[in-house]
């Protein structure tokens, strides 16, 4: 079996709460298609976490999008999990491909930009006109279309309530306007005709692991589709149905799969398992197994070039005494990496420590459930505006990012985490370098990444006049940072290759 066209309509913010509005077209395109109720998006229940994962049939573990890095940055064009459209152009090289989002950034930093994509942009309704004219006039193999004024609905009216299921019932017809321009062509017997969404919502927002956030409706109708309900779904499994329907073969990297009950026929197999390369085994050594003496790593380093070193062993002092330190807020003492670790809910450690313009690094160990802002790491700035004077090392679900403003000007550098971070250890050594006007930036005592300190910045003061805070800008109220922090070193002066390798060694990696 094969389709000459799939639409895939994806509307933001509706959940399963298509069952609740008014939706007579939806009700009568998919009278004999296949429906769930029981589809479960990507964790956390936000828009770039779950378009992500729907259009490049992984989990955002493994795509690393947010919000934030899908408006502010080109999905790479080698990335091994390619999206749904890449691999229908590499398979079929002269195919018409459209992507029509009211959220364009879906456009910007999840569709690979050198595909020779057909896009637009726009509010629901224009988007709706867009793809009319386009299916009028061009051949399309496959189209992506993305609504958004539902979820607006949401967060205004709050979701399930009647102005946010109103709305809902106005994409029901900005649909049926769609299904009339396939019908129109002759082309309904030949295109797999899908529905769905990214998340719902709870209360007036969502980001959480509620019902009414996590599952999603799936619809699909089209020749070979089988009347009744869909079995065990995911929303990245809409990409393996997208190629399946094309009769095109899933990526490797792909954890996607067909599922049961979709299609005539067709079991959902094993889904499949994809092993990050250079993935790192992440461990935790047995709590209460603390360097001490001159064993410890302020020592291997060199206690003349440590500025501060916290092994946050039931305390959060300097183990030197050079710096002072004091905490505020919620603070624990869990397992860390070696020993204990500690972990900072609405709670920060001040450092009596200024960077001046000297150089300096900071390593550590660190453990994240994952995070949806960027929380500071270390700071002294109001984060609020990257431009407000001081900086800051900010943690991201895909990134460690640096961050400098003078109250004008501003400058900013990201590296990207190890693919397989999320939940487990991973290891970050960090360096501003001011004579070589650089940054650099090591994961797991690897070779570090850098980048360019720009030549505005070379004699600047990269203070703000606020205390230094590890865990929080300096407000002391932003959002709080999701890790389990150990073995904090803040060394003034770079780290050298050597020092790299001392530090691995030191910890048995």
């Amino acid at each position: 079996m094969k389709y000459s066209h799939v639409i895939v309509i994806g509307v933001d913010g509706a959940g399963t709460f298509f069952r609740q509005a008014e939706t007579p077209n939806l009700d009568r395109i998919f009278a004999h298609g296949a429906v769930s109720y029981d589809v479960l998006t990507s964790n956390p229940t936000i828009s770039g976490q779950c378009w992500g994962s729907m259009l490049t049939g992984v989990t955002p573990e493994m795509h690393g999008l947010t919000n934030g890095v899908v408006s502010s940055k080109p999905y790479p064009t080698d990335s091994i999990f390619p999206s749904v459209f890449r691999v229908i152009r590499e398979a079929m090289p002269d195919a018409e491909l459209g992507s029509f989002c009211n959220w364009n950034p879906i456009n910007f930093g999840i569709i690979e930009n050198n595909l020779g994509v057909t896009e637009g942009t726009g509010n629901d309704a224009a988007v709706t006109e867009q793809v009319c004219a386009y299916v009028a006039e061009h051949d399309p193999v496959f189209v992506f279309v993305q609504f958004d004024e539902v979820d607006g609905a949401g967060h205004g009216h709050g979701y399930g309530t009647e102005g946010h299921l109103r709305q809902i019932g106005i994409s029901d017809g900005l649909i049926e306007k769609m299904w009339e321009a396939y019908e129109a062509r002759g082309w309904l017997d030949d295109t797999l005709f899908i529905v769905t969404a990214d998340h719902g919502g709870f209360d007036h927002g969502h980001g959480g692991w509620t019902d009414g956030e996590k599952y999603i409706m799936f619809a699909a109708t089209g020749r070979g589709v089988k009347e009744g309900t869909i079995g065990e779904m995911g929303v990245r499994d809409t990409a393996a149905i997208v190629l399946y329907a094309l009769g095109l073969k899933q990526p490797a990297s792909w954890t996607a799969r067909v599922p049961s009950g979709l299609f005539e026929g067709v079991e959902a197999g094993e889904r499949p398992v994809f092993e990050v390369p250079y993935a790192y085994e992440y461990r935790t050594r047995k709590p209460g197994v603390t360097p001490d003496g001159d064993d410890a790593l302020s020592a291997v380093i060199g206690r003349d070039r440590v500025a501060a070193y916290l092994p946050f062993d039931g305390d959060a002092l300097d183990e030197n005494g050079k710096t002072k330190t004091a905490t505020s807020g919620k603070i624990y003492y869990i397992d860390g990496y070696n020993g204990t670790g500690i972990r900072l809910d609405d709670g920060y450690v001040s450092l009596s420590w200024k960077p001046g313009k000297k150089s300096f690094s900071l390593a550590l160990w660190m453990k994240s459930d994952g995070v949806t802002a960027d929380p500071a790491i270390l700071s002294d700035k109001v984060w609020s505006s990257g431009s407000n004077p001081g900086f800051v090392i900010a943690l991201d679900s895909t990134s460690i990012h640096f961050n400098y403003g003078n109250g004008k000007d501003r400058m900013d550098s990201s590296f990207r985490l190890p693919l397989d971070f999320a939940g487990g250890w991973f290891h970050t050594a960090l360096t501003v370098d001011r004579e070589a006007g650089e940054l650099r930036c090591a994961f797991d005592f690897g070779q570090p990444e850098t980048a360019k300190i720009p030549e505005k910045f070379a004699d600047a003061d990269f203070g703000s006049g606020n205390e230094v805070r590890i865990a929080q800008d300096a407000t002391g109220k932003y959002a709080p940072l999701s890790a389990v922090l150990d073995d904090f070193l803040l060394v003034d002066g770079v780290f050298t290759a050597d020092d790299i390798a001392k530090m691995k060694e030191f910890y048995g990696a």
